[in-house]
């Protein structure tokens, strides 16, 4: 080895050494401004890298952190050759334009991604029980939930995921629409992570003779749509008291409607309404009575798209105060399903297809921040 060759070796040993040894405070913040996946990387640097990344603290303020953006999961829907279906999710890097598949385990092909809590995602099968799945994608940990202590066979469920701040518990309630003797039976259940079995929950008989079709986590509570004919109703279930509050509409709400979603603007939730061309976006107030609540108007846009007839639009959130970011879907000439993740402008009606790498055909979305935290169990 020459001169040059020993000066530049020292020299990296030297920048090296002098990285770990600074003051673990100062790694620590160094390492928050990391995607979480380079962190994941980072942990086999050295055994005091290693330490931080895995100390409780270091894993909340990572969670606090701004510089760890909300992304997009997303689960390739199934093929009707189901032999076809890929065994992956895709991690969306809005900021970056960059996509990565996350390998999944054959037993995930049945389960739909049904909501996402911090970092965790719910997971389970539509028309079985069980089983139900907590899982972190960033690190592969996962906890498969106790079994249901019903019998029945089911036409329908769907399960969703939340923190109650006041008991720092995570928490899963699931509807389901059961078979019993010919007739319909409508259920709610609760488990808190680490409890070893279900519990039935009581609802108000207007909740109970609808079938829900989907539970989004926001603010503390989960927020239900629920269906009945063309009636469709706003359920909130507050994680702490354990009690649903119906969401009452204005007299002027039009109960035809294209889409109802729910999205987070600014720490605000946030349902749209997606009638025809119109979108109509809706905020949550007090009711009349003392723990009524009760939507009101927000603001419209006027989309100069004619949605439904297979032609399908959702609201993902917010990406900045002039545009929002859409799942745009329909039905190609081959009579299959094709799906696009497209900026809207609203002001400027514009609609911008954001052509990113690696994204399946037709999927199921939801919001999505990484994190290292472990399942509960």
């Amino acid at each position: 080895m020459d001169s040059n060759q020993r000066s530049s070796t020292n020299c990296k040993r030297q920048v090296n050494r002098g990285v770990l040894d600074l003051p673990h405070e100062m790694i620590s913040e160094i390492l928050c401004r990391l995607p979480t996946e380079s962190i994941l990387m980072c942990r086999v640097v050295c055994k005091t890298w290693y330490a931080i990344t895995k100390d409780p603290c270091f894993i909340n303020t990572l969670g606090n952190s701004h510089y760890q953006p909300t992304r997009l999961i997303l689960k390739p829907l199934p093929y009707e050759d189901i032999g076809r279906t890929p065994y992956y999710l895709v991690l969306v890097d809005m900021e970056k334009h960059k996509t990565r598949r996350i390998p999944l385990e054959k037993m995930f092909q049945e389960l739909q991604i049904m909501c996402s809590c911090n970092g965790f995602l719910c997971m389970a099968p539509p028309k079985k029980l069980d089983p139900v799945v907590i899982y972190n994608p960033i690190t592969g940990d996962r906890l498969i939930l106790p079994l249901s202590n019903s019998k029945s066979k089911v036409s329908l469920q769907v399960v969703g995921l939340g923190f109650d701040a006041s008991t720092n518990k995570y928490k899963v309630v699931r509807a389901y629409t059961g078979l019993s003797s010919r007739r319909k039976v409508r259920r709610f259940e609760i488990i808190s992570l680490g409890e070893s079995s279900w519990r039935e929950l009581s609802a108000p008989q207007r909740i109970v003779n609808r079938d829900s079709s989907g539970v989004t986590f926001l603010s503390g509570a989960l927020y239900w749509t629920m269906s009945k004919g063309t009636s469709t109703i706003v359920v909130q279930f507050d994680l702490t008291d354990e009690k649903f509050r119906v969401i009452s509409f204005p007299r002027y709400f039009s109960s035809r409607h294209v889409s109802l979603g729910f999205i987070d603007i600014r720490g605000i939730v946030t349902l749209v309404q997606g009638d025809s061309n119109t979108v109509r976006l809706w905020r949550i107030g007090d009711g009349d009575g003392e723990d009524d609540l009760s939507f009101y108007f927000y603001i419209s846009y006027d989309t100069h798209v004619k949605w439904g007839g297979g032609f399908s639009c959702a609201f993902l959130r917010q990406i900045n105060q002039e545009s929002y970011l859409l799942q745009v879907g329909y039905w190609n000439s081959q009579n299959e399903r094709q799906e696009h993740l497209t900026q809207y402008f609203p002001d400027k009606v514009q609609f911008l297809d954001l052509k990113l790498r690696g994204l399946p055909d037709s999927f199921k979305t939801v919001c999505f921040k990484p994190s290292l935290v472990p399942v509960p169990k």
